[in-house]
C-alpha cells in the first residue's frame, strides 16, 4: 500500500480539509518568516563590510543544508510524523534565527543559517509531501495551487514588513522568530488531517532519479529558469535602462504573476488528461515571455502585464509538476523520498540559475538572462513533450 493512496482513503473529507487548512496558513507564516530572512542577512553582513563572496558563501549556507537533508527525510518523517516534522523545522528555523541575535560574526552566522537552513527544508519536504500525500487525484491541483500561492504570498510580504520595521538591531530577527513560531502553532490543529508515514515502498531516494528521470530533470531546469528571474530581474531591469524602482517592479510583477494564477493553473491540471501537456503549454508560454522581455523593455505599459502572466506560467510549471509527482508517487510509494528529490533538484537549479544567468549577461548584454530562462523552459517543454509521446515510466 503506498503512502498516498493509503493516506488519501483513510482520512475523512473534513480532516483532510482540516489538514490542508493547517499546513497553508503555517506557510503563510513561514513564507512571511523567510521572506524577511533572505534581505535582512545579506544587508546586515553588507552593514558589516562583509564582501559580496562571503555573503555569497553564506547565503550558500541554506541550499547545503537542502542538499544535506534531502536523503535523511524519510528517516526524520517516519520517527516525527508530518506534523512533527512541521513542528519541529519551523522550530529550527526559529533557534537558528534567534541564535544570531546571541552570536553575531560572520563564521557563526553562517553556521547558523545552514541549521535555520535544516528546519526551513525539513519544513518544505514536510509540507509538499503532506499535501501530496492526503489529496485525493481529483483536487491535486488545486490543492497544491493554493500551497504555492500562499507561500509566495507570505515571501513577498516579508520584505514589506521588513521594510515598515527596518533592518537595524535586533527586533527584525525577533519579527521573524515570532512568525516562525506561528507557523509552527497554526499547525496543530491539522494534527487529525495529517497522512500517515509509512516505511518507503519502491521509491527509495536514490531510486527516485532512476524511476522519474525526465520529471527530475525538469526541476533542475526549472530551478534554473526561476533562479535567474528571482535572483537578476532587477538587474536585469536597471542594465536594459529602466529605473530602479521600475526596475523592482518587474521582480513585483513576477512573483504577483505567480500569486494570481496559481490557482487557475491549479484548476486546469485537475481537469486535463495529461498534465504533461500542461506544462509543454506552460513552458511555451515561458519561452514567449523570454522572448518578448528585450523588445517590451521600454513599454511599460505592455511589458508589466507580460511579465505578470510570464511569471504566472514559470510558476505555475512548478505547481503542475508538483501535481504530476504525486499521482506518480502515490501509485509507487515513497512520496516523501520524491519530494525530497525533486526540490533537491529544483534547488539545484535555482543556486545555478543566478551564476548562470549572469555569466550570459556578462557575455550578451542584458539579453542574456532572457536566453539562459528561455532556453531552460524550452528544455523543460520538449522532455515533458518526450514523456507524453511515450508509453512508460519517466
Amino acid at each position: 500500500m503506498s503512502d498516498g493512496s493509503a493516506s488519501s482513503t483513510a482520512l475523512s473529507r473534513e480532516a483532510r480539509l482540516r489538514g490542508y487548512a493547517a499546513v497553508i496558513v503555517s506557510n503563510i507564516f513561514f513564507g512571511l518568516a523567510i521572506g524577511m530572512f533572505l534581505p535582512l542577512i545579506p544587508l546586515r553582513l553588507d552593514q558589516q563590510g562583509t564582501s559580496a563572496l562571503l555573503i555569497g558563501v553564506n547565503a550558500a549556507a541554506s541550499s547545503c543544508a537542502i542538499f544535506f537533508t534531502g536523503p535523511f527525510i524519510g528517516q526524520v518523517l517516519r520517527r516525527a510524523g508530518y506534523m512533527g516534522a512541521l513542528f519541529g523545522g519551523a522550530v529550527l528555523f526559529a533557534a537558528g534565527t534567534i541564535a544570531m541575535v546571541l552570536l553575531p560574526g560572520y563564521i557563526a552566522w553562517t553556521v547558523l543559517r545552514f541549521v535555520a537552513g535544516l528546519g526551513m527544508s525539513v519544513h518544505w519536504v514536510a509540507s509538499e509531501s503532506w499535501l501530496n500525500a492526503a489529496a485525493d487525484e481529483r483536487e491535486r491541483g488545486r490543492v497544491l495551487s493554493i500551497y504555492v500561492a500562499a507561500f509566495i504570498g507570505g515571501t513577498a510580504g516579508g520584505p514589506l514588513v521588513l521594510n515598515l520595521i527596518g533592518s537595524a538591531g535586533d527586533w527584525p530577527f525577533y519579527v521573524i522568530v515570532l512568525f516562525s513560531l506561528l507557523s509552527a502553532l497554526t499547525i496543530l490543529p491539522g494534527r487529525l488531517g495529517a497522512p500517515v508515514f509509512e516505511p518507503l515502498a519502491r521509491a527509495a531516494f536514490a531510486k527516485v532519479f532512476r524511476i522519474a528521470p525526465r520529471l527530475m530533470s525538469a526541476g533542475l531546469l526549472m530551478g534554473v529558469a526561476q533562479g535567474a528571474a528571482l535572483t537578476l530581474m532587477a538587474l536585469y531591469g536597471v542594465r536594459a535602462g529602466l529605473s530602479e524602482s521600475d526596475a523592482t517592479l518587474l521582480q513585483a510583477a513576477l512573483l504577483g504573476g505567480g500569486l494570481l494564477l496559481q490557482f487557475p493553473i491549479g484548476w486546469l491540471a485537475d481537469r486535463v488528461r495529461d498534465r504533461h501537456r500542461l506544462i509543454v503549454l506552460l513552458s511555451l508560454v515561458s519561452v514567449g515571455g523570454a522572448a518578448l522581455l528585450v523588445p517590451l523593455t521600454q513599454t511599460p505599459v505592455l511589458l508589466y502585464p507580460m511579465v505578470v502572466i510570464w511569471g504566472g506560467c514559470l510558476i505555475g510549471i512548478y505547481t503542475v509538476a508538483l501535481a504530476l509527482l504525486g499521482a506518480r508517487f502515490a501509485m509507487l510509494g515513497g512520496m516523501a523520498a520524491a519530494n525530497a528529490a525533486f526540490i533537491l533538484t529544483w534547488e539545484l537549479g535555482t543556486f545555478s540559475g543566478g551564476p548562470v544567468a549572469g555569466a550570459a549577461m556578462q557575455f550578451m548584454g542584458p539579453a542574456g538572462m532572457a536566453v539562459v530562462m528561455g532556453g531552460a523552459a524550452a528544455a523543460v517543454g520538449l522532455l515533458m513533450a518526450w514523456r507524453a509521446a511515450i508509453d512508460r515510466p519517466g
